[in-house]
């Protein structure tokens, strides 16, 4: 699907429908006048035995006839205008994307100043639209032997009535189709089974993705005994009951005129399927654990965002991946490790894991002097019991971090809520015979994962993102959500946009 802006004079595709936002409260001879084709007198019977009335979202679908140069007509009743907000534009949207396809339309024009509301900028507007399009029509049919092919809704095309607003608009497709082609990615790369997407696998496609980028980006892979001799022992003792190996990748861009010197660095926990090891996970839905790398592929999506867009940006994404199984050689609990830091951890629980790898990457990451490090994790069950798949949680040691991640968050619709990292939590993470437990008890377990995780990132600001709620979508239409690819994108276009570029 296209995008396109136009203005008057446009020369009309063929199997086309244009769209009239109508607001209840709007005069039908201004209706009459955007409409072309139907008196007043027949748009008010049109209205009167349509149940237009106090029905917002209701579409009128009209054939023209030949008497218009449209094809077909929907109308759509966005309610009182002075009560029209970005929330309601999302539904009005979602509708008519539904409708389009169950109509099976290929070409749309609308006018986006049908659809103005209070402070409203065509740019997010036209996010919007991107943003919807691309969850609502995604769909992962790799391993069907039988597809059916999607013909419906081949471009929309945007009325821009001036200069200004036609540059906002080209910006919004640039910035949003960019964007939807990482979470395309993080989508795809997560929904592969297991069996298929392994540890080596999901390396191999980090570096991959980057071949013909090479003047910006040097992908670097390390096998096990790279991370052995890193003395990543944490990280290994997950992977010690798998015959599949523990690889780790680091994607190293830096544009030329890169506003940052010292790097930002993004890491990703990449556990291509979590059987919880020997605490192990019960039987129902473990066949969604094969989600457990979600936050390894949002960091290579957001990576893609980022290369090519070309942003003047010194940008590191570090995965590490492994399966957590069990075998003879399973880390066992009351086990004693020692990380990457040298502090060592009891295992009271092997499906506490992803903080186990995280912890030595985080402590991988200070050797690259950071300006920032954001890692992503489907860390913790107690982030899904508390916010469900509303939210992703949010913990940082740097509040104008946590103020930024924010205002990106607004700006996209994709909420995250910051939970407490009290300081009350050091006592739940103490063992008598070890420096730390790998889980703090009963209570509160997103929060202390997160205090275990701030013991290693110290040396820097930092963002924990738990996405174990929003990374995929659970039971039988589960698939994975592509989150937070674009709220991290969307923070980095921010950075540039403070930095006045």
């Amino acid at each position: 699907m296209k995008i396109i802006p136009y203005q008057e004079n446009f020369k009309l595709s063929k199997n086309n429908c244009r769209v009239f936002g109508i607001y209840e409260d709007e005069d039908l001879c201004s209706v009459e006048k955007k409409v072309k084709i139907y008196k007043v007198s027949v748009m008010k019977n049109i209205f009167k035995y349509s149940n237009w009335k106090e029905n917002f979202g209701k579409t009128i679908f009209l054939h023209t006839n030949f008497q218009s140069k449209y094809d077909r007509i929907i109308l759509i009743n966005c309610g009182i205008k002075k009560n029209f907000q970005n929330n309601l534009f999302i539904l009005i949207i979602k509708k008519l994307f539904l409708l389009f396809k169950e109509n099976n339309i290929q070409n749309i024009y609308m006018n986006i100043y049908d659809f103005i509301f209070n402070k409203s900028k065509i740019y997010w507007k036209i996010r919007d639209i991107i943003n919807i399009s691309q969850d609502l029509f995604y769909s992962f049919k790799e391993y069907q032997s039988k597809i059916q092919k999607i013909s419906f809704l081949k471009k929309i095309f945007i009325k821009i009535n001036n200069e200004k607003d036609f540059l906002s608009c080209k910006k919004a497709i640039l910035h949003g189709c960019a964007i939807s082609k990482g979470v395309k990615f993080a989508k795809d790369i997560s929904n592969i089974p297991s069996n298929i997407c392994t540890p080596k696998y999901l390396v191999k496609k980090s570096k991959n993705l980057f071949k013909k980028y090479t003047n910006n980006i040097q992908v670097q892979l390390f096998n096990q005994n790279d991370i052995k001799n890193l003395r990543m022992n944490a990280f290994l003792a997950v992977s010690q009951g798998s015959c599949k190996k523990a690889y780790m990748s680091r994607m190293n861009y830096c544009h030329k005129n890169a506003i940052n010197k010292n790097p930002i660095i993004l890491i990703g926990k990449g556990v291509t399927f979590d059987s919880g090891g020997l605490s192990i996970k019960p039987s129902y839905m473990m066949d969604e654990m094969k989600y457990d790398m979600c936050g390894a592929a949002a960091v290579i999506g957001i990576m893609k965002f980022i290369v090519q867009s070309d942003l003047p940006l010194r940008v590191i994404g570090i995965i590490g991946t492994c399966e957590n199984m069990i075998n003879g050689n399973s880390l066992k609990p009351g086990d004693i490790i020692q990380t990457m830091s040298k502090k060592t951890v009891e295992i009271l629980n092997t499906d506490a894991e992803g903080r186990l790898i995280l912890c030595d990457l985080l402590t991988y990451a200070e050797k690259f002097d950071p300006m920032i490090v954001i890692d992503i994790a489907t860390l913790t069950g107690s982030c899904v019991a508390t916010l469900g798949n509303a939210a992703s949680g949010l913990f940082s040691n740097s509040k104008i971090l946590e103020k930024e991640i924010k205002k990106a968050s607004k700006n996209i619709h994709d909420k995250i809520w910051s939970l407490p990292n009290f300081k009350i939590y050091k006592k739940y993470l103490k063992s008598n015979f070890a420096d730390l437990l790998n889980i703090g008890g009963k209570y509160a377990g997103a929060s202390t994962a997160a205090y275990f995780l701030s013991y290693f990132a110290k040396k820097y600001k930092w963002v924990h993102l738990d996405i174990a709620g929003t990374a995929w979508r659970t039971g039988k239409n589960k698939s994975a959500t592509g989150q937070p690819v674009t709220l991290l994108c969307q923070y980095f276009l921010n950075l540039l946009k403070k930095n006045k570029l």
